[in-house]
């Protein structure tokens, strides 16, 4: 993560991976309807909140942010 994203994204990102019950339950069980919800989000690019955390962490908003 040595990009450096404007305030906007990485505010996005972070509500995506802290404050979003959907995707934090569909991260947490990998399974179920929030999954699915969040695969559907990420399917339709509708969601600026999952596309924020895909641009900051480089993976979609149903898996978990790499260790850095």
């Amino acid at each position: 993560m040595a990009e450096q994203f404007d305030a906007k994204t990485q505010k996005r990102a972070d509500v995506c991976l802290n404050k979003c019950s959907t995707c934090k339950k569909g991260r947490e069980k990998q399974s179920g309807f929030s999954f699915k919800l969040v695969k559907l989000e990420d399917k339709l690019n509708i969601c600026p909140w999952c596309k924020a955390y895909r641009k900051v962490y480089g993976v979609p908003a149903w898996e978990n942010p790499p260790e850095s």
